[in-house]
């Protein structure tokens, strides 16, 4: 297998990835670790014509923004043809990304890893309902996406998620290498339980505080040193927590700002109610895989314990 158990101990061949599902946080772990830690990432910006880097022959870091200290790898590991390069330049055997940030955990775990060389795979997760309807609004005024729908604002939700919404059961297909438009049911669901048990460092939005700093302890970074502090306080030391897109960084001074800025503030359907129902019928298997990840979250962090000791017995 190419993704590392989560019981197997580190081993200095392995790469951290990231699973960053829509609207559920990534954003804003990209920032933490690339902007205020400083580690070298692996996403989509890396391979940006603009860099000029997009044509290289060999896996490489650099700085892309001078006023930063921001490390990128020059690929783009969000698209399939984005992991294929990155396959062929042997971007887990250099070892030149601290951390990798996918969107399409499925095809990059099978194409970007190999026998010598896997991933440790980590994510957090949301609440099915509250994600989509976050995306519904929050796509309605995100001028910087390339996703941008304006015409949403035309609909109220119940409409959108009756005839508009294609994102259902996003997680259990995502998992598994389904399409969007690919149909799924409970075998696959069974599938997509099986694979996070057992290769998954699951992380919830709801407890990103938590999350990260469990993260950080099965990927070696070290919660007690006083800048990881400072950026756990900066990037989730809050109530709220702003999740926009990697495009922002490629936006003007001001279009940045709106996007750092924007909490995507909205109304939130009722347990219920038919608009929620109504998502919840069609997100049914990510909805008990919601609820499973959960209790794998408790479950997780004897486990994040076992790594902690086995990090001090290493120091001592």
């Amino acid at each position: 297998m190419r993704r590392i158990s989560v019981h197997s101990r580190p081993d200095e061949t392995e790469t951290p990835i990231f699973w960053h599902i829509p609207k559920c946080g990534g954003t804003t772990a990209k920032r933490f670790y690339g902007d205020c830690l400083e580690l070298t990432l692996a996403n989509r910006l890396g391979a940006s014509p603009k860099f000029g880097h997009d044509q290289d022959t060999e896996i490489i870091a650099f700085q892309p923004f001078p006023s930063s200290t921001q490390k990128l790898v020059n690929v783009d590991t969000t698209t399939e043809q984005g992991i294929l390069r990155a396959k062929e330049l042997g971007l887990a055997e250099s070892q030149v990304a601290d951390l990798i940030f996918t969107s399409d955990i499925n095809f990059a775990s099978q194409h970007i890893f190999d026998r010598l060389h896997k991933g440790r795979v980590f994510a957090f997760f949301r609440h099915p309902i509250d994600r989509l309807v976050s995306k519904f609004y929050y796509l309605q005024t995100a001028t910087w996406e390339n996703t941008y729908r304006p015409e949403w604002k035309d609909l109220s939700l119940l409409e959108w998620a009756t005839s508009h919404n294609a994102d259902e059961n996003h997680m259990v297909k995502k998992i598994l290498g389904k399409k969007l438009n690919d149909e799924a049911g409970l075998t696959d669901l069974i599938a997509a339980k099986e694979i996070i048990r057992h290769k998954f460092f699951v992380g919830k939005m709801d407890d990103m505080e938590e999350s990260i700093k469990r993260f950080n302890i099965v990927m070696g970074v070290d919660n007690s040193a006083e800048k990881t502090k400072q950026c756990i306080k900066e990037y989730f030391g809050k109530d709220e927590v702003a999740e926009v897109s990697d495009a922002s960084t490629e936006l003007s001074e001001e279009d940045r700002r709106k996007a750092a800025d924007n909490k995507n503030s909205h109304s939130h359907p009722k347990a219920r109610s038919p608009e929620w129902d109504l998502l919840a019928e069609r997100n049914s298997l990510d909805m008990i895989l919601y609820s499973y990840i959960q209790l794998l979250f408790n479950q997780q962090k004897h486990i994040v314990e076992e790594f902690r000791n086995w990090q001090y017995a290493v120091v001592s």
